[in-house]
Formats: structure tokens, C-alpha cells, sequence
């Protein structure tokens, strides 16, 4: 008794869906072809099976805080499907230059695409904007760290939207931040938010050592609805001391402009110390030697190479994959 044979979707000639769907400005490959798919009343299975041949994995419900890497005869059929030219759907989904560079491992005469966990972590894109362009369906997009609020609505929009409006001053950092890149570029500005991130961790692990510090995070926590308990790597630590972090950033910004800035006449390290504490409202005269400013200047002096490199710099800061930075 023989077993009837099937042809697999992505083998078959691709056209284009009813209803065409433009995607968001820097919006996840799984995200647009859910909302393509769900625009269409089909299920987003069925139409990943039909833009390619799953590879190592499948898609599946809990697709959307993933990435997806397509060849370039899957990236062709998701052209046909959407009706939409392929330079214009690399130019909204960075998924698909990021294929470029990681779909070596992919076959190149069938239609493949590789579902992963995101390198680059996604936002749910502010609702209030999303409805504002007739769309229903939530929204997920790689944002750097410079365009996660929501400047019109005043939300916080990774991992899941959070409204800030009850702390302004979380808005005013952001603006703060967008100039720093402008100003300096992402490179510059991902490595001083990595190193400001390292040192306020220093203190959110261990509150006691900076009582202002705590004093204004846990006011900040109360007024933002967060949880009483945090972590230094957290989501609610990040929103917390989100305006410290961009103040420090900012004040970091000479190291990376001048690679002998300590070399220059008349610049000493205990100045510079001190000139970060007072950046941040603290006692310029306390300095402790396990502090994490001391601690910072020692990581960075044993291994200077390191910490000048942008490709070590978080990628959630640009939102970008290393191999594409």
C-alpha cells in the first residue's frame, strides 16, 4: 500500500493574497506576516508553510518575539505573496538584511526560513499609534534604545507598552538620548549607555550603598505602578534609573571621543570620578574604592581593547545584530 505524496505549499507557484499589508518602520518578520496572514483570515502557520520550508524549527503560536531568517527564494515569495516590491520590504524589515548575512546555513535552491530567537529584542509598537493607522492587530518592531518611548502617548513600549506619563523626566532622558546620537552616532552612544547600564547596576543590586539613589528609584516605582521587587538587569531597574543611565552616558561620552583623554594635560582621574558623581546628585567627596565608578575605571584600564569596541556594546541599545553592526 503506497502513501500518497504531497507537494509542500512553498513548492508551490506563489501568489500574491487578496489584501495587501504594508509593514511598520523596522517591524519583526514574524509580526508582519501574522498580521498579513490574520488581514487575510488565514492562519499564520499555513502561510509560513507556503513562504518557505520550515528549517530545524517551525512556526508556531509563540512566534511573534522571534525573528525568522529567509533565503533569498523564501525572501522572493514573501515578495509575490505581499505584493510588495523586495527593496521595500528589506528597506521596513531589518530581518531581511539581516538574512544576508546569517542564511549561509540555509539551502539555496528551495524555499527556507529559520525560526530563532530574536538577536535584536522586539517592542509591542504603542497601541494608541497602531490604531491611529487602522490597525487592530499588536505590532512588534526592533527599536534602539533611543526610539523606545512613545514620545506622543509618553509609553514605554519594551518588552510590553508602559505608560510613563507619571514621570516626565523619563521623556526628557529620551530626548537627551536622541541628541547623543544624533550628535556622536549609535557606536559611540551604545558603548556609554553599556557602561553607564554596568555601573548603576552596581548600585541597584546593592541599594544601601547610595540611599539617594534608592530613595528616588523606589519613588519613581511607586508612581509607575512597578513591582516592589527588582533585579539590576530587569525591565522595572531599567525604567527606574532610565534618567541616571542617559546622565551618565552623556558624561561618558569624552573616553570614547579622545582614546588619550586621560593622557591630556591637566586631566586627572579622581576629577573625572568626581565630576560623575556630581552629574548624578551625589556627594562628590565620597569616592569608596569598591565603588562601581572605581570598579568601572579598573575593568576599563585592564582591558582597554574591550571596552572601545561597539560590537561588545549591548545590542538592545541599536538593535541590531552583532554580525550586522
Amino acid at each position: 500500500m503506497s502513501r500518497t505524496q504531497h507537494t509542500p505549499e512553498a513548492l508551490t507557484v506563489a501568489r500574491s493574497l487578496c489584501l495587501p499589508v504594508r509593514p511598520w518602520g523596522r517591524e519583526s518578520l514574524p509580526s508582519y506576516v501574522a498580521r498579513l496572514a490574520q488581514t487575510n483570515r488565514i492562519p499564520h502557520t499555513a502561510l509560513w508553510r507556503y513562504i518557505g520550508v520550515p528549517h530545524r524549527a517551525g512556526a508556531s503560536s509563540t512566534t511573534l518575539p522571534w525573528e525568522a531568517t529567509l533565503n533569498q527564494p523564501a525572501v522572493a515569495r514573501l515578495a509575490v505573496i505581499s505584493g510588495i516590491p523586495v527593496e521595500r520590504l528589506r528597506k521596513a524589515l531589518p530581518g531581511l538584511s539581516w538574512s544576508i548575512h546569517e542564511a549561509s546555513a540555509l539551502p539555496t535552491d528551495v524555499p527556507t526560513f529559520w525560526m530563532r530567537q530574536a538577536h535584536s529584542p522586539n517592542a509591542v509598537i504603542c497601541r494608541q499609534c497602531t490604531l491611529r493607522r487602522g490597525i487592530s492587530s499588536q505590532v512588534r518592531a526592533h527599536l534602539s534604545l533611543p526610539d523606545i518611548v512613545c514620545h506622543r502617548h509618553h509609553i514605554w513600549q519594551t518588552p510590553e507598552p508602559k505608560d510613563i506619563s507619571a514621570v516626565p523626566e523619563i521623556a526628557r532622558a529620551q530626548r537627551r538620548l536622541r541628541k547623543l546620537r544624533k550628535t556622536h552616532g549609535s557606536h559611540i552612544m551604545a558603548c556609554c549607555v553599556r557602561d553607564a547600564r554596568w555601573i548603576i547596576s552596581g548600585w541597584a543590586s546593592i541599594p544601601s550603598r547610595e540611599p539617594m539613589l534608592e530613595e528616588l528609584w523606589q519613588h519613581r516605582r511607586i508612581k509607575l505602578g512597578l513591582p516592589h521587587w527588582f533585579r539590576s538587569w530587569d525591565l522595572t531597574t531599567h525604567i527606574m534609573a532610565h534618567p541616571e543611565v542617559v546622565t551618565l552616558a552623556c558624561a561618558l561620552v569624552p573616553i570614547y571621543l579622545d582614546p588619550l583623554f586621560f593622557k591630556r594635560p591637566g586631566i586627572r582621574e579622581w576629577k573625572f570620578k568626581r565630576h560623575l558623581r556630581l552629574r548624578l546628585g551625589l556627594d562628590p567627596r565620597r569616592q569608596p574604592t569598591g565603588g562601581p565608578i572605581n570598579k568601572f575605571f579598573l575593568a576599563v584600564q585592564t582591558d582597554r581593547a574591550r571596552w572601545r569596541n561597539p560590537k561588545s556594546a549591548m545590542i538592545t541599545e541599536t538593535a541590531t545584530p552583532r554580525t550586522s553592526q
